[in-house]
């Protein structure tokens, strides 16, 4: 577990690759007002719990959350964290504020042949799944930067994050099975937490449809939806300052307007009765 900054609460659940190193980022960017939280998921679920189910992830967040001496705090899911952070807000909503979905597939998404394989054979699969990045992050991070220097240093960066807290294709794979043997869309539908849905551009995001991740705003009421220009589906790593201003704007928001709606305890408003 990590924490950083003070202010506002908020926690990170990282996406698929399963480390918060890989968004650190992110996360140093969010500590500009926030008391930034995040775990790697392989910490959230120890392995006598691999084989679990989708819903194990509400004990782990439970847990995590109780560490952090967090009563009430605003999460942010980057894509398959999104997952976790939507059922989670869903079945805990006295514990979330606001909901910031990034990047997140759509609860209906289904496996390609080639996904499909990489799941079921996640070590055999995995150098395709690695030599795939190439293709589908190159373009985004061409738009990210402005000269051919800066987008080397970038990939250079995002290398070693990836050598340094490496991905484990066993564990996502398992994650992956847990998540399609359990459908999400209901608890959408009972999430009553302010709900930011950002995306990239369609054009950029080679990981995650953006028609996909737009299936949030008709399931959960009240969802709002943002786009975070010049990005795909790592634009939280990116262009993580911009990502925290739209994010710290929407929190902010949401926590002011909780405190509007929110009843005074019993005993002040006895006190302004009187």
């Amino acid at each position: 577990m990590v924490t950083k900054g003070t202010g506002f609460p908020v926690v990170v659940v990282p996406g698929i690759n399963g480390r918060w190193e890989w968004f650190e980022p992110t996360v140093e960017a969010l500590t500009a007002g926030h008391r930034v939280v995040s775990f790697s998921l392989t910490e959230m679920r120890p392995n006598r719990e691999r084989q679990g189910s989708f819903l194990a992830w509400m004990r782990a967040m439970d847990e995590m959350l109780d560490r952090a001496h967090e009563r009430k705090v605003s999460l942010i899911g980057v894509s398959f964290g999104g997952l976790i952070a939507a059922c989670y807000a869903a079945r805990r909503p006295e514990r979330v504020s606001a909901l910031i979905l990034a990047s997140t597939p759509s609860p209906a998404w289904t496996p390609r042949p080639a996904d499909a394989f990489c799941v079921r054979y996640p070590r055999i699969g995995f150098p395709y799944f690695a030599a795939r990045a190439i293709p589908r992050l190159g373009p985004e991070i061409y738009r990210a930067r402005d000269s051919w220097s800066k987008r080397m240093q970038f990939a250079s960066e995002y290398a070693r994050r990836a050598v340094t807290a490496p991905f484990s294709p066993v564990h996502a794979a398992q994650w992956i099975r847990e998540w399609q043997a359990f459908d999400i869309t209901e608890d959408c539908s009972r999430i009553t937490a302010p709900t930011l849905v950002v995306t990239g551009e369609p054009e950029l995001d080679k990981v995650v449809a953006v028609g996909g991740t737009m299936h949030y705003i008709r399931l959960i009421a009240g969802a709002t939806h943002a786009v975070l220009p010049g990005t795909g589906h790592i634009g939280v790593i990116t262009k993580p300052h911009r990502f925290a201003e739209i994010a710290g704007q929407f929190i902010y928001a949401a926590m002011s307007a909780d405190r509007i709606t929110k009843p005074a305890p019993a005993e002040e408003r006895a006190r302004h009765a009187s």
